[in-house]
């Protein structure tokens, strides 16, 4: 008798089997809470740091270093956001099929893509 339960399956083995950018829009969404998670700690310290005095804040920020982390906890924001707003929609019961769904996920790429340039361009310059 064959079993139905999940099988757990390597993150590169579901990406090499679903390229749907559906799927590829989920897989990232997860990645950059991940992300935000993991930053959120290293970036109250920079806020502290930078905090401490007007001297403070100018020696924290001339460091490329923390500008660039500051980029990518700002850009994973607005992906994250952008993808959730998508999620939300998706739950309340729009764009479930698989043309709308595609349609939708190309939509917020292209969004949050003009996010992120837009958050390069405001933090490093």
């Amino acid at each position: 008798m064959k079993s139905n339960r999940p099988i757990d399956l390597p993150l590169s083995q579901v990406i090499s089997v679903n390229r749907s950018p559906i799927a590829i829009a989920s897989i990232l969404h997860r990645i950059s809470g991940i992300i935000l998670f993991l930053l959120i700690p290293v970036m109250l310290w920079i806020l502290q740091n930078s905090l401490a005095s007007p001297e403070s804040f100018a020696t924290v920020f001339d460091n490329v270093l923390v500008r660039f982390l500051a980029w990518i906890f700002v850009a994973a924001i607005a992906y994250h956001f952008v993808m959730g707003i998508k999620h939300l929609f998706a739950d309340m019961g729009m764009n479930e099929e698989l043309k709308s769904g595609r349609t939708a996920s190309m939509v917020s790429f292209v969004i949050a893509a003009i996010l992120v340039v837009a958050s390069f361009v405001w933090v490093m310059f």
